[in-house]
Formats: structure tokens, C-alpha cells, sequence
């Protein structure tokens, strides 16, 4: 089993995976670290041309593989989800020429609850659902995934490039066809607020509490107990009429989303945040 993200430019959030990974996670696993951060001036650095060289320093301090993304030509391409296609498309190759088990999470996602992939026995995927109404589209949300490389399916069609009315991974919807047949594909509402689970023989569709949708009375017990985290989660600046701007993926894992910068609120916004999340995960 192999944990695989890709870092552009906050090593803290490494170290935060790193810990909350080893403490939550049930099984053994590898996690690798793919290092997206640029070596040119931009948005995602504030200028700083020494952060790539952190995340190597950070992975090498935590004896955690690295492995960096070719991306000078971003120099030229500003678009975030034209970027993150890119790399998403660097790591899957990597998944294809050394297949295992592979879970892929966001570089600010982190596991805040006891989980095993041992809980996804018997599916080759596991997915987030996006969905677009026009054109109609139904893709993988590239944030959070499982694969089976040794046992999935066409394979060969998975592509994150973006398509017309989508963001990254848009192009997973040539292998999402093919793998649901003449199968229904759920709606991502039904995912969201239904007590039903969805699946297939082999694809199984992960639940979570998306961005701004939700508050405690939707949380888990787990974080109502937990004042620390909760307050965290109450006081976020980004939160729109009281409900979060944080996700929960699988009831387990924490997304802050956004800590890529792609938003531009600031690299310094964003660490005093992380600075912030790391004093409450390490409770």
C-alpha cells in the first residue's frame, strides 16, 4: 500500500501527513512525497525560489521518498488546474510502472480518524464524484483517491487533463464510462446527503461533507468532542454563513483545502493557518 500526494509549496503539511498518517492510519504503507514546488517566481512560492529545496530537506529529515514533478514549463502556464493535471498525470505514470495499491490525497488532507484501506476490501477503486451540467460530465475528483493497479480495469484511459466545462481530471471520464457499462452513475447529491452507500462490483463512491455545506450539527461525534479541532473549525476565516470551509472525506480525513495558494490569499495567510492546524492535530 502506497500513500502518494504532491507538495507545491507548504513542507509543514508534510510533516502534519506524516504524523497524522502514522498515528490514524491502520496497516502498513509507504508514503511519497511528489515535490511540485517551482524554481521560477510565482504565485505559488510568493517569490521564495528555496521551497522545493525545503520539501526535499523536510522529506529527507523524515526519511520520506521524494520524487520531483518536471514543471519549468508552468513558467508559461498559469492555470491551477492545468498545472495540477500535470503532475497528476506525472504521478500516475509512476503508479503504472509500479503497481500496488495506491491511495492519492491533496497535499492539505489529512487523516484526523482511525481508517484502513482494509474498509475498501473487495472494490479496485474507490472515487470522489464531480459532476458537471454543462456539458453533462461525471469525472474523479483528483483530491482523493484509491486504485488497485494490479487488479483495476482500463487503466489506460486514466488521464487528469482538463476537458470543456471541467477542471483537473476532467478526462476520467473515458475510464468512468467504461468501468459503470450501462450502470447509472449516482448523482453527487445523493452521494452527499443520503443515507445510502453507492458502488459497483468494482468502484465504490466516497461520501464527504463538502466545502462550505455543512457545521456540527453534521459532524461526526468524534469532532463534537474534540473542542480543539472543533473550534478550528468554527473560527476559520474562509467559512461562508457558518458552515465550514474545510471538508471531510470518508468521515476520516480533514481537508483544509485550498493550501496550494490557488485562491491567492497569501503564503503567509496560509501558514499561520497551518501553524494553527498543527497545534490542533498534534492534540
Amino acid at each position: 500500500m502506497k500513500i502518494i500526494t504532491a507538495v507545491v509549496n507548504n513542507p509543514e503539511f508534510i510533516e502534519i501527513q506524516h504524523q497524522t498518517l502514522k498515528r490514524f492510519y491502520q496497516g502498513d504503507y509507504e508514503f511519497i512525497v511528489f515535490n511540485d514546488a517551482k524554481s521560477f517566481s510565482d504565485y505559488t512560492n510568493n517569490g521564495d525560489l528555496t521551497i522545493r529545496r525545503q520539501i526535499e530537506n523536510k522529506c529527507r529529515s523524515l526519511q520520506i521518498k521524494c520524487i520531483s514533478i518536471p514543471n519549468k514549463h508552468h513558467i508559461t502556464q498559469d492555470d491551477a488546474s492545468d498545472r495540477t493535471a500535470d503532475a497528476m498525470n506525472f504521478m500516475f505514470q509512476y503508479q503504472m510502472k509500479h503497481p500496488d495499491q495506491y491511495l492519492v490525497i491533496d497535499s492539505d488532507m489529512f487523516l484526523i480518524h482511525e481508517w484502513s484501506v482494509e474498509s475498501l476490501t473487495g472494490y479496485d477503486s474507490a472515487i470522489v464524484l464531480q459532476h458537471r451540467s454543462d456539458p453533462v460530465v461525471d469525472y474523479l475528483w483528483n483530491g482523493w483517491y484509491y486504485i488497485d493497479m494490479l487488479s483495476v480495469k482500463n487503466k489506460e484511459l486514466i488521464r487528469w487533463d482538463r476537458t470543456p466545462g471541467c477542471d483537473t481530471g476532467g478526462k476520467t471520464q473515458d475510464w468512468l464510462k467504461v468501468q459503470m457499462g450501462e450502470q447509472s452513475i449516482p448523482s453527487t447529491d445523493d452521494i452527499r446527503y443520503s443515507n445510502q452507500m453507492f458502488y459497483t462490483d468494482t468502484i465504490y463512491f466516497i461520501k464527504h461533507l463538502s466545502s462550505c455545506t455543512w457545521d456540527t450539527s453534521e459532524a461526526p461525534t468524534y469532532i463534537k468532542e474534540n473542542q480543539i479541532l472543533l473550534n478550528f473549525l468554527t473560527n476559520d476565516p474562509r467559512n461562508i454563513d457558518g458552515k465550514f470551509f474545510c471538508e471531510l472525506y470518508d468521515g476520516a480525513f480533514l481537508h483544509y483545502r485550498a493550501g496550494g495558494n490557488w485562491r491567492k490569499e497569501g503564503l503567509a495567510f496560509h501558514q499561520e493557518n497551518t501553524r494553527k492546524l498543527k497545534q490542533v492535530l498534534e492534540t
